[in-house]
């Protein structure tokens, strides 16, 4: 299961809110500027974490991810 989430929530640590059921990817300048973040993407962690590589995108606009599967590599992205 994944989740892409525009304008997420932040909360006083700058961080979004998740389940303990998932990994959030954040953009990579997440954590220089954290208010301009407005894309993140969850990834249920029954996903093997070897079976995803988050993309590193410089825009706070853009998360990425790459998904191996058994018929190829797909590469995911949320927009803003």
């Amino acid at each position: 299961d994944l989740i892409f989430i525009q304008e997420p929530y932040l909360d006083f640590n700058k961080l979004t809110r998740a389940t303990p059921y998932w990994h959030v990817i954040y953009p990579r300048l997440h954590h220089d500027n954290a208010e301009r973040t407005q894309s993140v993407i969850l990834v249920n962690k029954h996903i093997s974490t070897n079976a995803w590589t988050a993309i590193d995108i410089a825009s706070p606009d853009i998360t990425g991810l790459t998904m191996e599967t058994h018929h190829g590599n797909f590469h995911l992205f949320n927009v803003y």
